[in-house]
């Protein structure tokens, strides 16, 4: 993680250091379903939209696995079941991916 910064505009050092200490807090699981984030797995995931915010703090950041971060945005129905059918989410993980789509300007996704 320290070996592949994210770079650019949004590659603050405040963004790169959270990512470390989100990593360190959350045991280097995925905050949704728990799993491992391995390698190029994961997202660092802002809660409020950066696009509005410019926020990279701490408290606007979670670690998501790549394909949780991809439902957390998703619009179209054919992603979102199709996510939904690789991730067989249980029904606590849902909720948690519904919060931080409500926070990202998302409708819950309704089972």
């Amino acid at each position: 993680m320290r070996n592949q910064p994210i770079k650019g505009e949004r590659g603050t050092v405040e963004l790169n250091d959270n990512r470390i200490a989100l990593y360190i807090s959350q045991k280097g699981k995925c905050s949704v379903t728990g799993k491992p984030l391995r390698d190029n797995e994961w997202h660092c995931h802002h809660k409020t939209l950066w696009s509005r915010t410019r926020d990279d703090s701490y408290s606007n950041l979670t670690l998501v696995l790549k394909e949780v971060h991809q439902l957390i945005h998703a619009n179209r129905i054919l992603t979102i079941q199709r996510l939904l059918t690789k991730l067989n989410l249980d029904e606590n993980q849902l909720e948690k991916v519904n919060q931080l789509r409500i926070l990202a300007e998302r409708k819950a996704i309704k089972i």
